[in-house]
């Protein structure tokens, strides 16, 4: 799988209009179905909570978290993954990932103690970690121009596909059944990008023997963190895509339990809005990728004022879909706040990758997604399932609703200094200005 140097150009022909071109599509699609594995791991456990009281006796504070559990290796792994993604065969990198999180799924089976589970879900969080910085940088590579936000929109619709197929899987299975269904394809998967035709690094990364790499990872971390925390809309967009996490993950957490204990719908209704909520999901990544490139033919900032606006449509009809009974009223909220809190996923990738300077973009995807996770979603499930024990679900579902405010007013301000620091980026590429 050695790859040769394939640099980055701004011309109107592709510089992978070779056989990487052709290919383009197929990457896409098998990232894309490696994304969706992934978050189907992730969700696979909100569907089972009567299950996994039953065997391991254990209360909402417990089963929040198991989210924690996951999140904090997984938030953890984005930086040493991003630092390998921009140095060794990308290829590689994902694959060790992915085997990682199926076999330590398919292992958690085994356990009866919630120790056992929770280390298990420690391991399959930290495998899946790889997938989305990585596989950003491919297909930020491979689709720069202007349609770069669509095409990772493309990637993203594995989000919410597998956040359906995770959430299905648990019903019909059951816990721990519903682990292994999932576990299983990943390897397939993992077999399928190992033949992927995927470019070479922008620059041929360089020779470093993993001792080396043991060695000096701690302070090549710490001197990448401090290069990029240097771009002042960068730390706008980390702090608003962590509070939008805050509440994406209290909300994917709990909305089940929240809509069968508090509305009182039967399983089967929960599930049948679930996912109309989410086929909104999907149309609003598609919508938001759309909408963020043609806002940014017409200004700089566009793909961030498309964060924005989707953020601020999301919170009247998360507001709605709190406070009204189980109608039909509730599923029409329920789609609108799906399909407009998904417009910030493609257009905040492209966003990070334009703020990135030459030779970090791995890096800057990576630490994004380390404080989105490690910050934002590894805390709210816990902080809802102990809201919820000391108060009610009800009063723990306000709390995600008002960091949805603190992300748009967060995104906001990153707008007004994006083409500073985006012309800086640029001026840093081989033959900028």
């Amino acid at each position: 799988m050695t790859q040769g140097p394939v640099r980055r150009r701004r011309s109107p022909t592709h510089p992978f209009a070779g056989p990487v071109r052709r290919g383009s599509t197929q990457i896409l699609i098998v990232l894309a179905l490696a994304n969706l594995v992934s978050y189907a791991a992730r969700n696979a456990l909100f569907a089972v909570y009567p299950d996994l009281r039953a065997r391991f006796g254990i209360n909402n504070a417990q089963i929040g978290l198991l989210t924690t559990v996951f999140m904090v290796p997984h938030a953890a792994a984005t930086l040493p993954f991003g630092w390998l993604g921009d140095r060794y065969d990308r290829r590689r990198v994902i694959i060790a990932g992915i085997v990682l999180a199926s076999l330590a799924g398919a292992a958690g089976t085994l356990s009866h103690s919630y120790g056992g589970l929770a280390a298990s879900r420690a391991c399959v969080g930290l495998g899946t970690a790889v997938i989305v910085p990585v596989a950003n940088s491919i297909l930020a590579q491979i689709f720069e121009g202007p349609h770069k936000a669509a095409r990772l929109s493309i990637f993203n619709l594995g989000l919410f596909l597998g956040g359906v197929a995770g959430f299905a899987a648990g019903i019909a299975l059951g816990f721990p059944a519903v682990v292994i269904a999932i576990a299983a394809p990943g390897l397939v998967i993992a077999a399928l990008i190992a033949a992927l035709p995927v470019p070479a690094h922008r620059e041929p990364p360089p020779e470093v023997s993993p001792w080396r790499y043991l060695l000096e990872l701690s302070t090549r971390f710490a001197g990448e963190a401090r290069v990029l925390l240097r771009i002042r809309t960068l730390r706008w967009v980390m702090l608003s895509t962590t509070a939008m996490a805050f509440a994406a993950g209290g909300y994917n957490a709990w909305l089940k339990e929240f809509l069968t204990r508090d509305k009182h719908m039967s399983d089967a209704a929960a599930t049948s809005l679930l996912t109309l909520a989410l086929c909104g999901g999907l149309a609003g990544i598609l919508a938001g990728g759309w909408i963020a490139d043609r806002l940014r033919a017409r200004l700089i900032n566009g793909r961030l004022w498309t964060v924005v606006i989707g953020m601020t449509l999301t919170i009247p009809s998360v507001i709605l879909s709190i406070e009204l009974p189980d109608s039909m009223a509730l599923y029409a909220s329920g789609v609108a706040t799906l399909f407009f809190i998904s417009w910030y996923h493609a257009p905040m990738a492209a966003s990070v990758d334009d703020l990135a300077p030459h030779g970090r973009h791995v890096a800057a995807q990576g630490l994004v997604i380390f404080t989105m996770h490690m910050v934002g979603t590894a805390s709210s499930s816990w902080v809802l399932g102990m809201v919820s024990e000391q108060t009610s679900l009800y009063t723990a579902m306000w709390v995600p609703t008002g960091m949805l405010g603190f992300a748009a007013l967060c995104m906001a301000m990153a707008t007004t200094g994006f083409a500073a620091d985006h012309a800086r980026a640029r001026a840093t590429e081989p033959g900028g200005a």
